[in-house]
């Protein structure tokens, strides 16, 4: 016994895989904004700080510096907890 995929089959196939994809690229775009709008309110933060108690330039290249290598733990504990 032969196995074919009718027309219909086919259709409802593409646009089952067609919608899944733009809900998928729809996810990924929010995940994007939030992540943008979480950043912007972070170096607003920073940058109040730095209103508020002005640091020498020496002390922000330093905070800077912590906060990046946060950024980079941040990631790295996402992406080891995505793979498993």
């Amino acid at each position: 016994m032969h196995m074919y995929k009718t027309v219909g089959q086919e259709m409802r196939n593409k646009a089952d895989n067609e919608s899944r994809n733009w809900m998928l690229n729809n996810a990924r775009n929010e995940a994007k904004a939030d992540v943008a709008v979480s950043f912007s309110a972070h170096l607003n933060k920073l940058a109040t700080h730095a209103a508020v108690n002005h640091p020498s330039d020496v002390e922000i290249i330093e905070l800077l510096r912590q906060e990046s290598e946060k950024f980079d733990n941040q990631a790295g504990e996402q992406k080891s907890g995505a793979s498993l």
